[in-house]
């Protein structure tokens, strides 16, 4: 794999992985990633259960839905076939049920592709294994813990972002 222009935040929820990195999308001029609301809209669009589904049907359903980036920055806008992903996607019944759906290897090597799909412009991704299994070999990969509240990045060497 090459080094893609790719830049990755990881983290437990509630250390500041969404504010960081929409803050450096804009900085950079490139997408910004929020890969919880990926899981969140299949399952809003799949419904209760969907973790029950045969795995054969389970990647047919998720293999249909196309994503795509618009704009940059904390301006960008994530689509699902063709459709702006709203704030229909926050609620806690839908984070409840992305949970369960995130359990799935199936959903999560089907979200994995088109995660890897939208990166090949380049982007800011935040999420869970963001920098260790979707873009390992993204330019740059941090990660955050709760403990310290402070971002690492191990891969110096990997030279200035261009």
């Amino acid at each position: 794999m090459k080094c893609l222009p790719i830049i990755t935040l990881d983290g437990p929820a509630g250390v500041g992985k969404s504010t960081l990195a929409k803050r450096l999308a804009t900085i950079l001029g490139i997408p910004y990633l929020d890969t919880g609301a990926m899981f969140r809209t299949i399952a809003l669009r799949l419904g209760p259960g969907a973790e029950a589904l045969p795995e054969d049907e389970l990647r047919a359903r998720c293999k249909a839905f196309r994503f795509k980036l618009q704009g940059g920055g904390e301006h960008s806008v994530l689509l699902c076939n063709g459709v702006p992903v709203g704030p229909e996607i926050r609620t806690e019944e839908v984070g409840r049920l992305a949970s369960r759906l995130a359990t799935s290897t199936v959903v999560r090597d089907c979200l994995k592709e088109a995660q890897r799909s939208l990166g090949e412009s380049g982007l800011v991704a935040e999420g869970r294994d963001m920098g260790t299994v979707v873009f390992p070999t993204a330019r740059r990969n941090f990660s955050q813990s709760r403990r310290t509240g402070r971002y690492r990045c191990p891969h110096y060497e990997r030279g200035p972002l261009e």
